[in-house]
């Protein structure tokens, strides 16, 4: 099995990031602890931990340099919430759901490139979500660039599964295989991509669900506080 960090996808990026600067670029180090996506997310959810020692729940936010992603326990997720057959059929023995949002074309390439990934950033295009089943231990798929554990109640664990749900499409089908992992797929996702609505942005979106005031500011600045 390939891990996130064969997967090749991080390769093609950088090389379209070369091209377009800051607004696809990513740290060069892959260490979780001083990744600028996750260096103040971890931090936050450590201060969370500190203070609110009954929230036995969580989720986890995945970094693959310049692109974030959600992973959820896949038996946190409520039946009615994502596609149906996708939990069952799909990932049914998959213990964990890593979900990612972004432009269909450049995410979907078999060998994205510079002119690709200006279409992605300056034209606004349709977008899709890429599942991946996963298996303990996590620190096994993301050697090489880093997760955070994001510690919240049931209800705002729920709350997160309920986002990344509504980000499918309505009557979503698998477009394909996905990009690495034992199992991934690739399916419509509502919402325009471009350079002010980012898969960052989307990551964002998904946390504050789960009670995090996460952001991400120009250039992809990333925050998050509790």
């Amino acid at each position: 099995m390939r891990t996130l960090a064969t997967r090749g996808n991080a390769g093609r990026v950088a090389f379209a990031a070369i091209a377009l600067s800051s607004l696809l670029s990513g740290c060069a180090s892959h260490d979780p602890a001083v990744h600028p996506r996750l260096r103040k997310t971890a931090a936050v959810a450590a201060t969370r931990a500190f203070e609110k020692p009954s929230f036995k729940a969580g989720f986890f936010v995945g970094s693959h340099g310049w692109h974030t992603s959600i992973i959820v326990p896949r038996d946190s997720v409520p039946k009615e919430a994502w596609p149906r057959g996708v939990l069952d059929r799909t990932f049914g023995d998959c213990r964990y759901l890593e979900a990612g949002w972004g432009d269909r074309t450049f995410y979907m390439a078999p060998r994205p490139n510079v002119s690709t990934a200006f279409d992605a950033i300056f034209l606004p295009g349709a977008c899709v979500l890429h599942i991946v089943g996963l298996d303990p231990p996590l620190e096994s798929a993301f050697a090489w660039t880093g997760f955070v554990r994001m510690p919240c109640t049931a209800v705002e664990l729920r709350n997160v599964c309920n986002a990344i749900g509504a980000t499918f499409a309505v009557d979503a089908y698998e477009l394909g295989p996905g990009l690495y992992g034992r199992i991934s797929r690739f399916y419509p996702a509502n919402g325009r991509y471009y350079f002010a609505n980012t898969c960052n942005n989307w990551t964002a979106r998904i946390m504050r669900a789960g009670g995090f005031a996460a952001d991400v500011g120009p250039a992809g600045t990333w925050s998050a506080g509790a």
